[in-house]
């Protein structure tokens, strides 16, 4: 069985800083990014929009799904995958928003 793909704060935080090929998409609600902000750059499509917009997505070397502490990144991958939508350079940020934000 396919698990989904994760990726780490830091490594995100670095991949960021060197630029490189990567589609950011951000699945948390507005008030979220209203009251928390967002990563610059990043994609915002809702969770419960997600499906419907996959087409929005722009092709990227990594394509990194996140919310707010990861538990909606990593249920809407497995719900890809279930309904045969997940592609392997599809990521969940661990620790979602709030770990990319408390980084030193």
């Amino acid at each position: 069985m396919t698990s989904i793909n994760i990726i780490s704060a830091a490594k995100l935080s670095q991949l960021i800083k060197e630029k490189k090929d990567i589609v950011i998409v951000d699945i948390r609600e507005d008030y979220e990014i209203i009251n928390d902000g967002k990563i610059e750059g990043s994609l915002h499509i809702p969770m419960g929009d997600l499906i419907n917009r996959l087409n929005q997505i722009p092709k990227g070397e990594k394509i990194i799904f996140h919310c707010n502490s990861g538990s909606r990144s990593e249920n809407i991958l497995n719900f890809m995958i279930m309904n045969n939508l997940y592609f392997n350079n599809y990521y969940s940020l661990d620790g979602g928003f709030l770990a990319l934000k408390n980084l030193p």
